[in-house]
């Protein structure tokens, strides 16, 4: 118990000190760098923390998804249900989102009611979703983020590096574009931390490295496969030339390759997708789409069902944090020449 609890401590020891990366440039890692753990004197009147042997006792963990039929969604559950499946006294219970904070807001409300032990979320809106969060942290239940991050300070945050993943696709695009190509962005959620960070390093790539290569529009589609085909289909009526096209996520990617095919210009354009969904690897492989920023996503579910575990069993309060402690999950990326050493099994 005691060796797996030092293990576990390694997480959050690493989160405030370093940021695990995929070998981009230092400068990428501003907008996302791992915050340090500020001790502070804690309220007396702050009820004690009640310790349990995450082991042993009987724990309940909340899953809080922004839309749980998505692909992430449910790799990020199976993550943390294999991490917690040989202990009979943990209980994982998956709530849906159905893609609105009102929906998590009141969800978040009836789990610290019910007094449950942990609680992994992915925000819809970090905003909307800071009160609840700042609740259930005061209330004893630490809170992990999965991507979608809270605006608020809270035990833990698990995040894919969107900022590198971004630099990491413009670099992609322009090396097949001469860098001097004509490129489209299809966005997420405005707002979502992933959103904007997928981006921000998309645009400052472009604007740092390749003066020849021109962002000629952006929409949202709001990380929704059919929007993002409505999306693409607005760009090639408008647009005799694009020659790349950055979707903020794989569905959206996968909309954007549909609409080209169906205008007969796939073969025109690459086109990018962040996340690593096992569908999206087959179009890769079959040729529809051009490559991905893949991150394990089981990977990063059982990561957060560590740290959940982890703050169960020790006297650790988010009180003393000044900042979300951060992991973050190292990106790879994937395209036709190197989407074969992403194992089966490591698909989600």
């Amino acid at each position: 118990m005691k060796k797996r609890l030092l293990a576990l401590g390694l997480i959050l020891t690493m989160a405030v000190s370093m940021v695990a990366c995929g070998g981009g440039e230092a400068v990428s890692r501003e907008e996302q760098e791992a915050p340090a753990a500020t001790e502070t004197t804690a309220d007396a009147s702050t009820p004690a923390k009640e310790i349990k042997n995450p082991y042993v006792d009987d724990v309940k963990i909340a899953y809080i998804a922004h839309d749980i039929s998505t692909p992430n969604n449910q790799a990020w559950l199976e993550g943390i249900e294999r991490e917690c499946e040989y202990y009979d006294n943990i209980t994982v219970q998956p709530f849906n989102g159905d893609s609105s904070a009102e929906e998590q807001v009141k969800i978040m409300s009836e789990v610290i009611n019910q007094e449950y032990d942990a609680i992994i979320i992915q925000c819809s809106d970090g905003a909307a979703l800071a009160d609840s969060v700042s609740q259930a942290e005061a209330a004893g239940i630490p809170v992990i983020t999965l991507n979608l991050d809270a605006d608020c300070t809270h035990s833990a945050l698990v995040q894919a590096l969107d900022y590198d993943a971004g630099r990491l696709v413009a670099d992609e695009i322009a090396a097949a574009t001469n860098e001097e190509g004509k490129v489209v962005i299809i966005q997420g959620i405005a707002g979502v931390s992933r959103t904007d960070n997928l981006e921000k390093g998309f645009r400052d790539t472009i604007a740092e490295k390749y003066p020849n290569m021109e962002i000629i529009a952006s929409q949202a589609a709001d990380f929704e496969k059919e929007k993002a085909t409505t999306v693409m289909n607005s760009f090639l009526s408008q647009y005799d030339k694009i020659d790349g096209v950055f979707a903020i996520n794989d569905a959206m990617a996968e909309g954007a390759s549909l609409a080209a095919q169906n205008a007969g210009r796939l073969g025109e354009m690459v086109i990018w997708g962040a996340d690593g969904e096992k569908d999206a690897l087959s179009m890769i492989e079959e040729g529809t789409l051009t490559g991905t920023i893949y991150t394990n996503s089981w990977d990063q579910g059982s990561t957060a069902a560590k740290i959940a575990l982890l703050m169960i069993g020790s006297e650790f309060d988010s009180s003393v944090l000044s900042k979300t402690p951060q992991v973050m999950m190292e990106p790879v990326v994937a395209t036709k020449d190197t989407v074969g050493t992403i194992a089966q099994e490591d698909r989600w």
